[in-house]
């Protein structure tokens, strides 16, 4: 390994916080700092108002009564999944499990029947809890002693906990939490064989909140709109980092709603995904496209922008900011009125839009991290933002930059109190990601002149499409490998019409393939006709097709490519996933 400098960037300034090592003190502190503040609102038609609302102390009543309710069902220190919408009653039940019960297994609702079986065996789960839009994947599910808990009954769990409660039980008080022990379970992928589970102690999340909580500021008055699936490590943190500062979290329960809810609950904040954003610059500039005289109005308020950025901007970025919203006052409107900062993850997200959010006047923050990080390591501040990079280590994180070449470009390496314990029943693979500390991430990275660290490539396989969602490859060829007609194939991405599309460039068993097109038994898969090719191709979508229906929209494959050869290969006989040619 090459010796490299670690990051020495300049000190910067950090907002004061408040030291946490569970989630356990993160709701002890909030219920004594801000008992009757907002931490909760949702769309709710059995309400008069057709809202719902939650105070801090109200909130942490109902994580006690939940947790009580669980320890009185014999789930004290056992695991526990929560899976369903993003929600209010998701988010108490996940911190219920974590503060006064066992270990959280959150789970993203997309996965099928047969893969939320297998995973909640796998992490020895004990019960579920799940939403109501669960409910028929759950009918499906059948695992011996299991214990399944709508959250339709929801309300009756907290009444009961909270009789308990009332009659003196001490179940939540007395439960134990070690910050450091195994506290949740995060599957990266719902094919148990092919996942590595990020077993993560709750101090590596609470680590993350005070380190990003020191750079970026978030007070009491701020609101978030919460829209991405909370079994994302980057989405919980984040609700989480807005809970210890005192804010307010307005759920969106869709994308569809979004237009609406931004003008309702009117938040300061949005923590996203490039595609969202990348939906909003082009809303916002169709509509001045098509507004009579609206590309002319958009000129001048954009050099008014500029005027005011090169001017007030020299002094304070937040009065220039401030004023850069007035002018864009359409835009502003549009995204409730109140906005000013925009946190984005998951995924690179275009310059253009960068550029265009900013001079709309909101602090685009764009960060870098992992599951295996819980998860944030890279990101900008309140000081540093920029379209080309992913900014600074946080407070508390090292980096150093592994084995680079002559352009400084090598694999990103990280350690600091949020990288995970390891990776569930796999020391193989722990062992291969953490190294004296260490955890290489398989990202290249290459630090600018700033100091500032940008990634120039990915060296691992998992495809991240533009919506910021993850797709493993090798989930989709390991469903491909078990039809007859495919020897051997290999999932990747490709840009179509500004967009990733997935594809399967499959090498056919030959003796399959020849006997479905009937064709001479000798036949030659290197001399097959492109005719051929194309009757072979139609014959595989088949196959294609069915892994498709088993799998969530955006983890279709959208092409398909035959090979008349096999794939390039190592000495261990894998498949060269970057280096062969498709």
């Amino acid at each position: 390994m090459s010796e490299v400098a670690f990051d020495t960037m300049k000190q910067k300034t950090e907002y004061p916080t408040w030291d946490i090592l569970s989630f356990r003190d993160l709701l002890d502190g909030v219920e004594m700092r801000y008992p009757d503040n907002i931490a909760y609102l949702w769309r709710d038609p059995a309400t008069e108002s057709g809202y719902a609302e939650r105070t801090y102390a109200e909130a942490v009543r109902d994580v006690k009564a939940l947790a009580v309710y669980l320890c009185a069902m014999g789930l004290e220190g056992k695991a526990v999944a929560v899976i369903g919408k993003s929600s209010y009653l998701w988010e108490i039940s996940f911190l219920a499990v974590a503060c006064g019960c066992g270990v959280a297994v959150p789970l993203d609702r997309e996965l099928r029947a047969d893969e939320l079986s297998a995973v909640l065996a796998d992490a020895e789960c004990s019960a579920v809890l799940y939403g109501e839009d669960m409910q028929e994947k759950m009918a499906a599910v059948s695992l011996p002693g299991l214990l399944k808990l709508s959250l339709a009954n929801a309300e009756d769990y907290l009444r009961q906990g909270g009789a308990l409660r009332d009659l003196g039980n001490t179940a939540y008080e007395n439960h134990v939490v070690d910050a450091n022990a195994k506290g949740i379970l995060l599957y990266t992928s719902g094919t148990v064989a092919l996942s590595k589970t990020v077993v993560l102690s709750q101090y590596n999340v609470c680590s993350n909140i005070t380190s990003v909580c020191k750079r970026i500021r978030i007070t009491e008055e701020d609101r978030a709109l919460s829209h991405l699936p909370l079994h994302h490590v980057y989405a919980c943190m984040a609700d989480l980092a807005l809970l210890y500062s005192g804010a307010s979290i307005a759920f969106n329960d869709s994308l569809r709603r979004m237009p609406s809810d931004l003008a309702t609950f009117r938040p300061t904040l949005l923590v996203t995904v490039p595609a969202v954003l990348e939906f909003i610059a082009w809303f916002v500039k169709k509509g001045y496209a098509e507004a009579r005289g609206g590309r002319a109005l958009f000129g001048v308020q954009s050099a008014a922008t500029g005027i005011v950025r090169h001017t007030v901007g020299l002094f304070s970025r937040q009065a220039s900011a401030k004023r850069q919203r007035a002018i864009f006052s359409t835009v502003h409107s549009f995204l409730g009125g109140r906005l000013r900062a925009i946190m984005v993850g998951a995924a690179p997200l275009s310059s253009q839009v960068f550029s265009q959010l900013e001079q709309y006047g909101y602090a685009v923050y764009l960060g870098y991290g992992l599951t295996e990080s819980a998860p944030i390591c890279l990101m900008h501040d309140d000081q540093y933002r920029s379209s080309d990079d992913i900014g600074f280590p946080i407070p508390g994180v090292e980096v150093k930059i592994d084995e680079p070449n002559e352009d400084g470009i090598g694999e990103l390496c990280v350690k600091g109190p949020n990288i995970m314990l390891g990776y569930y029943k796999n020391d193989e693979a722990t062992s291969e990601a953490l190294r004296d500390g260490w955890l290489f991430t398989g990202d290249l990275v290459q630090k600018t002149r700033t100091g500032a660290y940008r990634i120039v490539g990915r060296n691992k396989s998992v495809i991240t499409l533009s919506n910021g969602k993850k797709v493993l490859p090798e989930e989709l060829e390991h469903y491909l490998l078990r039809d007859a007609l495919v020897t051997e194939c290999l999932v990747y991405a490709e840009e179509k019409d500004g967009e990733q599309q997935l594809c399967a460039a499959v090498f056919p068993n030959a003796d399959a393939l020849i006997c479905r097109m009937e064709l001479p038994e000798n036949t030659d898969l290197t001399q097959l006709s492109d005719e051929e090719i194309a009757r072979a191709r139609a014959i595989l979508a088949d196959t294609v097709r069915y892994v498709n229906d088993g799998f969530p929209p955006y983890k279709h494959i959208k092409k398909i490519v035959v090979r008349r050869t096999p794939f390039v290969k190592t000495s261990t006989l894998k498949i060269k996933r970057y280096e062969d040619s498709l």
